[in-house]
């Protein structure tokens, strides 16, 4: 049987209270994914959230933006 292409964000309801909720986390993750490098798009960022939902929390971002940053410190030529 073919799986049947999600056209709306459906799946993504249950993790979240309301469409804001969901729009003011979605704009987080594609902060974090655009400052790390990646280019996102909306079908690209819907389908990121909906396989890892619990991957993208506020203290996860924050813990994943940190070891970024470190990461990037450490690379730096020293002068």
């Amino acid at each position: 049987m073919l799986q049947k292409d999600q056209l709306t964000n459906e799946a993504l309801k249950k993790h979240f209270h309301d469409n804001f909720e969901l729009a003011q986390f979605a704009i987080n993750v594609a902060r974090y994914l655009i400052k790390s490098g990646h280019e996102v798009d909306v079908p690209y960022l819907l389908k990121e959230i909906q396989r890892n939902p619990t991957l993208y929390t506020p203290e996860n971002l924050a813990l994943l933006d940190k070891a970024d940053q470190e990461e990037d410190a450490d690379s730096r030529p020293l002068s």
